[in-house]
């Protein structure tokens, strides 16, 4: 026979009631916070889900960051191109007033000749604007060192035709051919940058080497780099395998052979070229492509190799010492037409620009609307339903009065009471 003692009366009562206070506080805790998953123990399933809602709305928080940055750093560079865009309006009124032969004094020289060269400063400061954390707009991934902050350095000298004084005589790139690149959605990457060595380029660049390749044979193997994509060369390739490589390397960079069996290298877009041996290699060092002392690009072309091709900068330098000059026939020919070749080129520049903040545009509206998706579902996954939680109190509290009420009665006979 199953004997129920006073003892486990009041033990059982006393479960009860300390069941009852944590349901109590759990339901307390679930009104204070909101959720209804504090720990994972409290539900697996819904805390991994929990976990990877929220994970996702970190990733678009991010995007919409990103997209930020890219938006902002767009809005400057285009900002830039449309005042370049001006300049270069303006440059070329010049160059068409020059050529039908309105600066036929030599005042008129002086003057044409000062107003180019403040549009040339202008055009490079515009060239070296950094955005608000200090980044160069078209210097690539280079930011810029305390000796040489900006990526484009002009070159001054005293020029006696003109009596123009100390003018700009040429602009050196010193930045790189990077892109700045940012991930705007997931596994979704957008350029947001274009390097100076292609924004402020006038015209295509052609590198002749004047070294007869004809007995030129790897002996090891070797890589070269050419705009950043690296190419690989065999023992034994010949200077014919190595453009066979070059041609079929998916560049803008179109390779051919000489009379003398010397390598010609000509960009098929206005850029210039940066021209690598990598580690080791001596393969541009061999056929005299890149300078032996200074082999790291921009500027390491050989001495001893011959260079065409001009940027928007040299063009305008050009112009300038032309109509100082008085040559009418160049300024109304080779000079206007460099000048619409930079001006074209910055508008192809402009307008990419362009299309890429339409697209940054449609980025930040999807991500809003996704941001809004995954914080209404995380939302219904975590957070309670405060009524029917209220609910769920009173009751708990109800059944812990009654299980009070019924305590106190069940429990109250004592021993004494048994002895009357």
């Amino acid at each position: 026979m199953y004997r129920v003692t006073n003892k486990m009366i009041s033990n059982t009562m006393t479960n009860n009631l300390q069941r009852h206070k944590r349901e109590m506080d759990q339901v307390q805790n679930s009104l204070a916070t909101g959720k209804k998953v504090r720990v994972p123990r409290d539900n697996p399933i819904a805390a991994s889900n929990q976990m990877q809602y929220q994970t996702r709305l970190s990733e678009v928080n991010q995007y919409i960051t990103n997209i930020e940055e890219s938006k902002s750093f767009l809005e400057q560079a285009d900002s830039s191109l449309q005042s370049m865009t001006r300049i270069f309006h303006r440059i070329r009124v010049l160059a068409v007033q020059g050529a039908n032969g309105i600066y036929s004094s030599f005042e008129r020289k002086e003057a044409v000749a000062t107003e180019i060269n403040q549009l040339l400063e202008e055009l490079v400061a515009i060239a070296n604007t950094k955005d608000a954390t200090g980044r160069s707009l078209f210097g690539g991934f280079e930011t810029g060192s305390t000796e040489n902050p900006n990526p484009f350095v002009p070159v001054y000298m005293t020029l006696t035709a003109g009596n123009q004084g100390d003018a700009m005589t040429g602009v050196e790139y010193r930045g790189d051919s990077g892109r700045l690149v940012r991930e705007v959605a997931k596994s979704e990457y957008m350029e947001i940058s274009a390097p100076g060595n292609y924004a402020m380029w006038a015209s295509n660049q052609v590198v002749t080497s004047n070294f007869d390749a004809t007995d030129y044979s790897s002996n090891v193997n070797q890589k070269i780099r050419i705009d950043g994509v690296e190419l690989n060369i065999a023992p034994g390739d010949t200077i014919d395998i190595i453009i066979d490589k070059i041609n079929n390397g998916g560049l803008s960079v179109r390779a051919s052979k000489g009379g003398r069996n010397n390598l010609i290298l000509e960009t098929t877009a206005p850029h210039q070229m940066f021209l690598e041996d990598v580690g080791d290699g001596q393969v541009f060092k061999d056929i005299g492509m890149i300078n032996p002392v200074k082999s790291q690009p921009p500027n390491n072309f050989a001495p001893t190799a011959t260079i065409d091709g001009m940027s928007i900068f040299d063009m305008v330098i050009q112009l300038r010492d032309d109509l100082v000059r008085g040559d009418q026939e160049l300024v109304g020919g080779r000079d206007l037409g460099m000048i619409d070749m930079g001006l074209e080129n910055i508008l192809k520049h402009l307008a990419e620009t362009g299309a890429k903040q339409n697209r940054i545009s449609e980025l930040a509206t999807r991500s809003e609307y996704m941001k809004t998706n995954v914080t209404e579902i995380l939302a219904k996954t975590e957070g309670i339903d405060y009524t029917e939680e209220i609910m769920n109190f009173k009751w708990i509290e109800s059944v812990h009065q009654y299980a009070l009420s019924v305590g106190a009665k069940s429990i109250k006979p004592t021993l004494m009471d048994f002895l009357r």
